[in-house]
């Protein structure tokens, strides 16, 4: 992961929006005085890629968002193994108090995008890898190739965690490296052997069931059900001319059988034809109902002309525009009147208040005067306090001229009179001033009022032009309230006639449909003896009915002899069909065919086709059990062989000896980088390594004896501890190209323990590293030595609106 820009607006102590600008920055430093937020510029980079920071308890977002604000934004623009990628997150803070994320998204930018431009970052451009807090997360740790604990040990070493890899558990260490290497492919391979050998025995296990279920087939079996197929083949002819000869009976019984049942149907139709009762009373009944309807009728049609006249002469009035025009003359006179008196009222107010600023003006003089006479009283009380101190001979402090007599004189009293004539005329001025301020503010008020009132008599006015006077208006009501009352009469009447022609309609309806009924009662009777030529029908009902009836009489007797004739022909056919029923039922009975005892000829084919096809798929179901069982039992085999290799290989694999050598060897690559660094960095004093599933260190200026690392003082533990951090970053990165995108890394611990040579060591090996490994390196210092080594600085500082950053090179 390599940064390209991070913009902060309302994060941390960055209230106001600031960019940090990452894309020439191979070698940067973050500089300036303690608390000016240059550890939350680390912060937001963890926020922005997962959600949290090494410095806040998980999952907790209060101390990210500014306290003067209630929205912050954080968006990093980044690039791993060749792409570019951006990560923004929303905070906002509810009416509680409580900060949550809103908003959180991660996309894949385009090729063709710069992404250090911002006017190019549009959100929704790229493709969206995440929408939610939750993916985000998991889009970074898949991007990235690590999660946020191994994230903060390697790539963004916080205040506080740089020691972390140093000190961390063997089984820590090791989670690190499967996840930089990448050998967390070994672990899936593993894990995809098990489930293949699961799968593998399945199929096997499936398999033996099937070929157990699959009866052995033997050769004798094979030919007895091919000699059972020949024969019933050989059958075919015979059955098939008796069946024909079957089915031509059949048709000659059937019609035998047809002219039986027609017979026996014409017996029983001529016997049931009778008239019913009252069918000659059905006419005079419809005509007496017709009369009725006609008459009822006209009364409605009259009823409603008469109607529709009202509704006419209503039509030109509009009783609702006639209101409405009415309350608007009203509206206007009353409109008029207060117009009238508010005029009157306004005048005298006036008036009211010509008087009060008279009284106004008047009050203001005396108060002046009442001034002036106190200022004089109060200058002569003046000049008696220089005339206590007086004696005869002195000089006057005015004229200086010698003082020949002092004269007595007491002005106490006449002070009193004149400070209470001051105060009175202040008081009434005052009074006078504020009844000036009631009138004019009431007078204000009434011509307001009347400006009101003027508008809406103008309102009125225009809107009543045109408009008829209210005498006029008022007979239009009038006249529309006669018309109404005349039309609720006439609606009366109307239901009333409406209501009687639906009752003669009602009985005319009654009257025809017994009429209906009657004649369908007779043309159902006559259909049922159709076929047998019976009399059309009449207009008269009564006469229709009377000769269907004599007719019937007639032609009983011609339909008692055709029956005879039927049944006797009938009973012939149906013995010579019973003897080829048996000779068929024989033939198949040799094969253990069932056959039903009375079928047609095409129910013995039918079943002995069936008897072929059965006897020809039970010689194949034996032909394909014996192919069936060879198949199977290859299958068994080919899965049995694949199960054992799968089981193999897993057990192989589960005994970790592939990976504790391959995690064994990226260790003593690790160390032996390490080892470079930090002898270089410590002056050759000492050198790293790695035994007994822990750090120790041998003390080339101790007569190179062997110590843990955790025995180390703080600056020997920050340089062993960076030695290290550089040799994830520098030798391990190059191992991890399907694993961890290590493409930087950022320091944020005391440089300020380390003496000036190993300072000098430090700086000089994070230049090589920008410059031999391609990597970004990143420092947050307090010290101006190894800050004036870095090319690029940015220098935070912090005043009472919050924090900015200032972009500078060397």
């Amino acid at each position: 992961m390599r940064p390209i820009r991070l913009d902060l607006q309302g994060f941390g102590s960055y209230t106001g929006s600031e960019t940090f600008d990452f894309t020439d920055a191979e070698f940067f430093a973050l500089t300036g005085p303690t608390g000016a937020g240059k550890s939350t510029v680390l912060d937001a980079i963890c926020f922005a890629l997962y959600g949290r920071t090494p410095r806040w308890p998980k999952s907790a977002t209060q101390n990210s968002l500014a306290p003067s604000s209630v929205e912050g934004r954080v968006r990093l623009v980044f690039s791993a193994a060749g792409q570019h990628y951006v990560a923004t997150r929303i905070l906002k803070r509810d009416r509680n108090g409580k900060v949550k994320t809103t908003t959180a998204a991660m996309e894949q930018l385009p090729e063709g995008v710069n992404p250090a431009e911002d006017t190019e970052l549009v959100e929704g451009l790229g493709k969206a890898l995440g929408g939610s807090p939750n993916e985000v997360n998991f889009a970074a740790e898949r991007i990235i190739g690590l999660p946020f604990e191994q994230f903060t040990k390697c790539v963004l070493l916080p205040q506080g965690e740089f020691a972390e890899f140093l000190r961390a558990s063997s089984a820590d260490r090791r989670n690190i490296l499967e996840n930089l290497l990448g050998h967390s492919v070994y672990r899936a391979i593993q894990q995809r052997a098990r489930t293949r050998f699961v799968d593998a025995d399945a199929k096997r296990q499936a398999y033996e069931t099937q070929l157990a279920g699959i009866a052995p087939v033997t050769e004798e079996q094979i030919r007895h059900a091919a000699e059972r197929v020949e024969r019933l083949e050989k059958l075919s002819e015979p059955v098939r001319d008796k069946s024909n000869a079957l089915d031509g009976l059949a048709a000659a019984v059937e019609t035998a059988r047809r002219r039986l049942n027609e017979a026996e149907a014409n017996l029983a139709s001529l016997t049931y034809i009778k008239q019913p009762s009252g069918v000659a009373d059905i006419a005079a009944q419809v005509a007496a109902a017709a009369s009725a309807v006609a008459e009822k009728a006209a009364e409605v049609e009259a009823t409603e002309t008469e109607d529709e006249r009202l509704r006419s002469e209503l039509d030109g009035l509009d009783l609702g525009l006639i209101e409405r025009q009415l309350k608007a003359w009203a509206e206007l006179a009353e409109t008029e009147a207060k117009l009238k008196t508010g005029l009157e009222l306004t005048e005298e107010l006036r008036d009211q208040f010509a008087e009060a600023k008279e009284l106004e003006e008047a009050a203001s003089e005396e108060v002046e005067i009442q001034h002036a006479v106190l200022h004089k009283i109060r200058m002569a009380e003046l000049a008696g306090t220089l005339r206590a101190g007086l004696e005869v001979g002195d000089e006057c402090p005015v004229c200086d001229r010698p003082v020949d007599e002092v004269p007595e004189h007491d002005l106490s009293e006449s002070m009193q009179q004149a400070e209470e004539a001051s105060r009175t005329a202040t008081v009434e001025f005052r009074d006078a001033q504020a009844a000036v301020v009631a009138i004019q503010t009431k007078l204000e008020n009434y011509e307001e009022r009347l400006t009101e009132l003027q508008l809406a008599e103008r309102r009125l006015k225009k809107k009543l032009e045109n408009v008829p006077e209210p005498v006029v208006l008022q007979q239009q009501r009038a006249n529309s309230e006669e018309a109404r009352q005349q039309l609720a009469g006439t609606g009366a009447a109307l239901k009333a006639a409406r209501r009687a022609l639906r009752e003669a309609e009602k009985r005319k309806a009654t009257a025809d449909e017994r009429q209906q009924r009657a004649w369908k009662e007779f043309q159902h009777a006559r259909d049922q003896v159709a076929v047998l030529g019976p009399p059309a029908a009449g207009d008269e009902l009564a006469a229709s009915w009377k000769a269907l009836v004599a007719w019937a009489e007639a032609s009983l007797e011609r339909a008692g002899t055709e029956r005879e004739a039927a049944r006797t022909e009938l009973a012939g056919l149906d013995g010579r069909a019973e003897t080829l029923r048996g000779e068929l039922r024989f033939a198949l009975g040799e094969f253990n065919v069932e056959v039903p005892r009375n079928g047609t000829g095409g129910d013995y084919v039918a079943r002995h086709a069936t008897a072929v096809e059965v006897a020809r798929a039970d010689a194949a179901a034996l032909t394909e059990a014996r192919k069936r069982r060879i198949d199977l039992d290859a299958e068994m085999r080919r899965f049995a062989g694949e199960a054992l290799v799968a089981k193999e290989l897993a057990r192989h694999l589960d005994a970790r000896k592939f990976m504790e050598w391959l995690l064994s060897e990226a260790l003593d690559e690790l160390v032996a980088g390490a080892t470079v660094m930090l002898n270089r960095i410590t002056g050759g004093q000492y050198d790293l390594v790695y035994r007994e599933q822990d750090f120790w260190v041998v003390d080339h200026h101790d007569a190179d004896m062997p110590r843990p690392a955790r025995s180390l003082s703080g600056g020997e533990t920050f340089a062993a501890s960076l030695s290290l951090a550089l040799a994830l970053s520098d030798q391990l990165a190059s191992l991890s190209r399907h694993g961890a995108s290590l493409e930087s890394i950022i320091l944020d611990e005391g440089f300020g323990t380390l003496d000036p040579e190993t300072l000098d060591a430090v700086a000089t090996t994070l230049e090589a590293l920008t410059l031999s490994a391609g990597r970004t390196v990143g420092l947050v210092t307090h010290v101006a030595e190894l800050a004036e080594r870095v090319p690029v600085r940015f220098r935070v500082t912090k005043d009472a609106k919050g924090s900015h950053v200032e972009k500078t090179w060397t």
